[in-house]
């Protein structure tokens, strides 16, 4: 005898418990509810931001001296003995890359007896939006470990380079490619840079990390980007500071002082999806679980 397969027809049995819903439906809503809840776990995704100018420091949070000064986010003021940082509320993920740019303006006072001011950073740390390090040549960063500051000090001895753990620029090996230097001159950096390239002017400053795990500065006069990199350095932020971080600025004043201005600032990463809970992924095995007792009522019936 042969067996022919036909689709099954007719309505469903009813569901021997009164006043359920058809097994059909409920499976249907463990679909949906498991699949939906899975596919809904907040992801770390890209982190995108731009500043056009600090009429408004909405998302930032600003600590020490930090403070809005019109369109300009102000580290420090004109005073001795200053620390001041900002940096985005919330951390960003990284995922292994990013790009920045930003311009700044570090004005000199002349009731500075020592001079002009130190400088201030570039800083990605994990302490939290309200993290401040030591001021003066500590530029609102020494101190907080584990971070990454890129340190644009305008001061002599002057130098453009990245800095991590918090050390104290005095505190610095020096740089093995350049023998002879120390202190202050991390590998990578460009040292001996004359006052005039930092202060009482606008300055246009890019970092892009990521490729080989280089993180490249450029700095220029003008909006136009250089072709080439004033200061580099090979480190692996991801490992030394984990995937969520806070970004954002750090300056310090001494006994000379002067104000440090961010004018702008635009911020993006590659950022990374969050893994699923184990609570979530437990939701998505019962919504499959409901999607194949849907497949099988649906099968066709011998007869």
């Amino acid at each position: 005898m042969t067996t022919q397969m036909q689709p099954a027809t007719g309505p469903l049995p009813p569901d021997p418990i009164p006043g359920r819903r058809p097994r059909r439906l409920a499976a249907g809503a463990a679909v949906l509810l498991g699949l939906a809840l899975a596919g809904g776990a907040a992801p770390a995704g890209a982190a995108s931001f731009t500043y056009g100018d600090f009429g408004s420091t909405a998302g930032l949070t600003l600590n020490g001296a930090a403070a809005q000064s019109g369109t300009a986010l102000r580290l420090v003021p004109s005073l001795d003995s200053q620390a001041g940082s900002a940096f985005r509320t919330a951390p960003v993920a990284l995922g292994g890359s990013f790009s920045t740019s930003f311009s700044f303006r570090v004005t000199s006072d002349a009731n500075s007896a020592l001079g002009v001011t130190d400088g201030f950073t570039f800083l990605l740390q994990r302490g939290g939006a309200s993290a401040l390090g030591a001021g003066g040549q500590g530029l609102g960063y020494v101190g907080l470990d584990p971070s990454v500051a890129v340190v644009f000090r305008g001061r002599d001895p002057s130098f453009i380079g990245v800095v991590q753990g918090g050390t104290d620029p005095a505190n610095l090996a020096g740089d093995p490619k350049n023998p002879g230097s120390a202190n202050f001159a991390p590998p990578g950096s460009a040292s001996g840079l004359t006052e005039a390239l930092f202060y009482d002017r606008t300055q246009y400053a890019w970092i892009d990390y990521g490729l080989g795990n280089l993180l490249s500065v450029y700095l220029s006069d003008t909006a136009a980007k250089p072709a080439s990199a004033i200061a580099t350095a090979t480190l692996n932020i991801d490992a030394l500071l984990g995937n969520q971080v806070y970004v954002g600025f750090s300056a310090g004043n001494g006994g000379a002082f002067g104000t440090q201005d961010i004018l702008d600032w635009t911020f993006g990463s590659a950022g990374t999806a969050a893994v699923p809970e184990p609570a979530t992924l437990a939701l998505l095995g019962a919504g499959l679980l409901g999607l194949a007792t849907l497949r099988r009522r649906g099968r066709p019936t011998a007869v």
